[in-house]
């Protein structure tokens, strides 16, 4: 269940006024939580491209390295 939380914070007006002209925010709560949402799905996605990634980088490692090489002793003398 969604319960809004009332926060006070100090704004810097002129960044706020920025931010509302960019997004599109009629009020001030509207375009901090444009905001809020849009940063979040950036760091998700960002996330989840960087995991996408290392899987694809971990499965062509076989084709990539010579796994025994690198298990044994002698490599890491």
């Amino acid at each position: 269940m969604y319960m809004p939380k009332r926060t006070t914070v100090e704004l810097d007006e002129q960044l706020l006024a920025r931010a509302k002209r960019a997004l599109g925010g009629r009020t001030t709560r509207a375009t901090i939580e444009e905001a809020l949402r849009r940063a979040s799905e950036q760091a998700e996605d960002a996330q989840q491209r960087r995991a996408e990634d290392q899987r694809r980088y971990l499965n062509e490692l076989p084709g990539r390295a010579d796994l025994e090489v690198l298990a044994s002793e002698e490599m890491w003398r």
